[in-house]
Formats: structure tokens, C-alpha cells, sequence
């Protein structure tokens, strides 16, 4: 029997449960088709698995750091693991309860087009039609790895399988220094892994401010973590105790040995399965086009999050799910400008939002730098942290912050302080007016704004134009 519903939404992730909710929020009758497990890569596979390991991870090296600690500290692994399955359980069946309580029907199985707004969907229990006035597509992205190396889960390593290993490897290699691999390699050095990090691009995480990544090249180094840049993987070849890696380097070939390889890849949008051409859509050049509202050529069709393409983040796809929703049932649309901000979840921490001088340069825009050091804050210092810091880059003439960039403890935190100011138009000096709670860390933000002037409080910096 054919089911009728106001909204169909295809995909269970941050976007997809987001969009549900927010419809039956405004009065539609919805379905959400899940084909796997609901919460999608982020809850099950990404985002939250990494930040729980790498939580773990800090505080085992805080542990083993701590000066009122004796002897040798035993780490159970199995202990660690269970603690992450516990919490994407728990977390998976709260999203659950939610959909529920917004008398959102939720189906298991693949959908496939068979017309523009009908999909048949094929699952255990058999096949069924369902129609819909509205549908989204939130089927988020999947790995691509261009390295030619093959992903076996035993010697070489999805992120999947570095989520789930069956013992700490003695050596790893990561290859890929973006925010994957960066957040993997300080989660396995402080897990006691020695980490060689392979990135064919001239720095680690090259989509970063050049600062911040020179500055955590440091830290990586000064942890004892080989950092190959400009290196390219030509082959592995798995052995019995250790995997063998071919590689073409600046300086010419040379060879790594480690027990594990890592690929972290890159993303691409994900449809298989759901046959576009009877939705009446197309890919062109790796996503389906949208416009105003993510909708696409075909009225009352959707698509957001990772399947809309790049940037590859939950947060975009839950800010994009309420502006779809917000769009088909005829709520004006805001007019300021988003920023998303990116994270790196490592240890330290990296944020970003905004310009880069050279972006600002290439706008044609004159930029004053402020910039304040975690080594000048008493919560950093109360927290035993030196490292790191904030710099914020303003019109020099108007005072609108035009980016900010970040390294240090708790950062992708702080980091919303300078989305917030961005978003709403908030300017140096609306900065330098605000009150900022003492000993903070978001001091740090208060005194890069106050730096841009020179008048930082609790250290001497000059401030600085390009």
C-alpha cells in the first residue's frame, strides 16, 4: 500500500534528524528513512566516536603528566571502547525518543527514486511506495581515498577502523595531515603510539591560517611526531609485524615502516542507490546544484549537509536543515551572512572563521592584526598551558572583524565567541566593550581585541596592518 506524507527526509544524520524535527516543528506530517543506523557518520563513525577517544586520550597524558602521580598507570583499552559505544548508544536512542515525541515516523531501509516525489523503499520487512509533497536529501558523503592504497582493516586503516582498533598500535602512519588526520595522530601519540604524519601538501592543514599550522607543526614535532611534508605515498606493502611505505619525498624516494597505516581520505557527496534520473536530478561536478533555500531544480526537492558538497561539517548541515524547512513552508530567509566555523579536535585544539590576510588582501581590504597569547592568561596558566593563542584580523578602517584563528586549550569552544561577533556585525570596539568573565580562557578573545590597538592588558604586543 502506497503511504502520502507532507515531508520525506532520506538520511538519519545531523542534517537529516535535524530537517524531521524542524518540519513536524511546523505542522508536517514526516517520515525519516534511515538505510543504516541513525545519527549517521557523525554520531556512529566521525564526529563524536573521535572527540570521546581523544577526551581519553587527554586524560591519560594529564595523568601521566600529573606531579601527584606514582608509579606506572595501567590504560584498559576495552574500557575505553565501552565507554564510546555507551555514549553513541545513548546518544543514538535520545535522537530516537525525539523524533518519537514529534510524532515523526521513522523507517528503516534504501530509498530509490521512482518518480520526482516517490521513492520505493526496500528493507527486511519488504518493499514499499511512499509519496511526498517535500523531500530533502541528507545522505551525507563517504571516503574517497586517491592514494591507490587499499583499505584491508587489518594492516591499513579507514578512520572507521582507527575508532575500533583491537589493540594501540606500537607505530602508526597517518597519511593526510588535514583535520582527520591531525586529530588521529595527537589521539594516538598521547595513547603512547610513535606517529609519523604524511601530507602532500607543502604544510599540515593547508585550509588553516599558515600560522596555525606552522605552530602546530611545533607542537607536533616537539611531541616527538614525524611530520613529512610535500611527500607523496606511492605503495604499501603489508608484512607480518609492520606495513612498508614507498614514498616520494622533496629531498627523493625513502621508506617508513610502522604496524598500522591510516588513510583519512577525503569526502564526497553520497547517492548511490537512489536513482537521481527519476527524481528528474543530476550531478554536476560531484553534487546536485541548489539555490535559494538548498532547493533544487526540481520544486520542493532538498539537499543539505555532506551531500550538498564541501565543507564537510555537522554544524552546516544542522544550520542547513532549519533554513530548507524554513524555506518550504514560506518564512523569509535571513539576510546576513553565514560564517561556519572550522575545528580541529586534536590536542591542542584549532578554530577558525572568517578571512585569512590573503583572502582579505585578495578582497581588496586593509586588515589591522590582534593577536594575544595563552601564555599572558591566568586560566591557562592555572590549567598549565603555555601554548597558543588568538588573532583576530579587522578592517582597518570600519573595525569588522573579518577573521579569527585560534589555537590552544578549549579553542573550538571559544571559537563561537568570534561567529557570534561576525553574524551579528559586532566590531573591534563592541569587543573591547564587553565584559569577559576573569580567569577565562575567552580572556584570550577580550585581549587579542584589545591588542589590534596595542592596549592589550597582561602582555606588551604591537599592533599590526597589512
Amino acid at each position: 500500500m502506497e503511504k502520502r506524507c507532507d515531508l520525506l527526509v532520506v538520511g538519519g544524520g545531523p542534517g537529516g534528524y535535524t530537517s524531521a524535527i524542524r518540519g513536524a516543528q511546523r505542522g508536517l506530517k514526516t517520515v525519516l528513512i534511515e538505510g543504516d543506523v541513525l545519527g549517521g557518520t557523525c554520531l556512529n563513525r566521525g564526529c563524536i566516536p573521535t572527540k570521546t577517544l581523544l577526551e581519553d586520550s587527554l586524560m591519560i597524558t594529564a595523568t601521566r603528566g600529573c606531579c601527584f602521580m606514582k608509579g606506572d598507570m595501567q590504560v584498559s583499552l576495552e574500557r575505553i571502547k565501552r565507554r564510546k559505544t555507551r555514549l553513541i548508544e545513548n546518544s543514538r536512542s535520545g535522537i530516537a525518543g525525539v523524533l518519537k515525541e514529534n510524532g515523526i515516523e521513522l523507517l528503516s531501509g534504501k530509498a530509490a527514486f521512482v518518480a520526482p516525489k516517490k521513492v520505493i523503499i526496500k528493507s527486511s520487512d519488504g518493499d514499499q511506495e511512499l509519496e511526498a509533497e517535500r523531500i530533502i536529501l541528507a545522505t551525507g558523503a563517504r571516503a574517497d581515498y586517491d592514494t591507490g592504497l587499499q583499505v584491508d582493516g587489518r594492516s591499513i586503516w579507514s578512520t572507521e577502523h582507527a575508532l575500533d582498533p583491537d589493540a594501540i598500535p606500537r607505530s602508526l602512519a597517518v597519511v593526510g595531515a588535514g583535520i582527520r588526520g591531525v586529530e588521529f595522530s595527537t589521539m594516538y601519540n598521547n595513547f603512547g603510539t610513535r606517529v609519523v604524519l604524511i601530507e602532500k601538501e607543502k604544510r599540515i592543514l593547508p585550509r588553516f591560517h599558515a600560522d596555525l599550522s606552522d605552530r602546530y607543526r611545533s607542537v607536533l614535532v616537539k611531541r616527538k611526531v614525524r611530520v613529512m611534508t610535500r611527500t607523496t605515498v606511492l605503495s604499501a606493502q603489508p608484512g607480518e609485524r609492520e606495513v612498508r611505505l614507498e614514498l616520494e619525498t622533496a629531498k627523493g624516494p625513502e621508506e617508513v615502516r610502522a604496524e598500522k597505516v591510516l588513510l583519512t581520505g577525503t569526502r564526497r557527496p553520497f547517492f548511490e542507490g537512489l536513482n537521481l534520473k527519476a527524481a528528474a536530478l543530476q550531478m554536476v561536478e560531484g553534487k546536485i546544484p541548489t539555490g535559494p533555500g538548498l532547493e533544487t531544480v526540481v520544486k520542493g526537492t532538498y539537499v543539505l549537509g555532506d551531500a550538498s558538497g564541501p565543507p564537510y561539517f555537522a554544524h552546516k548541515a544542522i544550520v542547513q536543515a532549519i533554513q530548507a524547512i524554513d524555506h518550504m513552508v514560506g518564512e523569509p530567509a535571513p539576510n546576513k551572512q553565514l560564517f561556519f566555523p572550522s575545528c580541529v579536535y586534536g590536542d591542542p585544539e584549532v578554530a577558525s572563521v572568517g578571512m585569512t590576510e590573503e583572502e582579505a588582501s585578495q578582497a581588496g581590504r586593509k586588515v589591522r592584526i590582534g593577536e594575544f597569547r595563552f601564555i599572558g592568561n591566568g586560566r591557562a596558566g592555572s590549567m598549565g598551558i603555555e601554548e597558543g593563542g588568538a588573532m583576530i584580523l579587522s578592517d582597518s578602517q570600519t573595525g569588522e572583524v573579518l577573521g579569527v584563528h585560534m589555537i590552544g586549550p578549549r579553542v573550538t569552544e571559544l571559537i563561537s565567541l568570534a561567529t557570534l561577533a561576525m553574524q551579528n556585525g559586532i566590531d573591534v570596539a563592541g569587543l573591547q566593550k564587553t565584559v569577559f568573565p576573569h580567569p577565562s580562557l575567552s580572556e584570550v578573545f577580550f585581549e587579542a581585541a584589545l591588542a589590534t590597538d596595542g592596549e592589550a592588558i597582561h602582555m606588551k604586543i604591537k599592533s599590526e596592518e597589512v
